[in-house]
């Protein structure tokens, strides 16, 4: 098919005749040239669309590193509230250990 309507673009375009060329192609030729300038144009702001996406893909990417490293922060945290609440255990413990002793002595 493409063969075809090169040839005709071809044979169009090659022609002698004068009138033939200042009124242009034939319907059909202009309507697929047409159909193609509308295809090309939606291919263009596909494009655009699709750069739009990348463009919010890689603010997404930044903004899921983000919450990724405040995660591991908040997981270290709590794993550190285990350690901090026996060391008041301990050290409550002392003190009661002191203040006992201080009544008995």
């Amino acid at each position: 098919m493409a063969f075809s309507s090169r040839a005709h673009l071809r044979q169009a375009s090659t022609s002698g005749n004068p009138a033939s060329q200042s009124t242009g192609q034939s319907p059909a030729l202009i309507a697929r040239v047409n159909e193609k300038k509308a295809e090309l144009e939606n291919l263009k702001e596909l494009q655009d669309l699709s750069a739009a996406v990348a463009g919010q893909m890689e603010a997404l990417e930044q903004k899921l590193a983000t919450l990724s490293d405040g995660t591991e922060a908040i997981a270290t945290v709590v794993g550190n509230w285990h350690n901090v609440l026996r060391a008041i255990n301990m050290a409550s413990g002392t003190s009661a250990l002191i203040y006992l002793y201080d009544l008995l002595c």
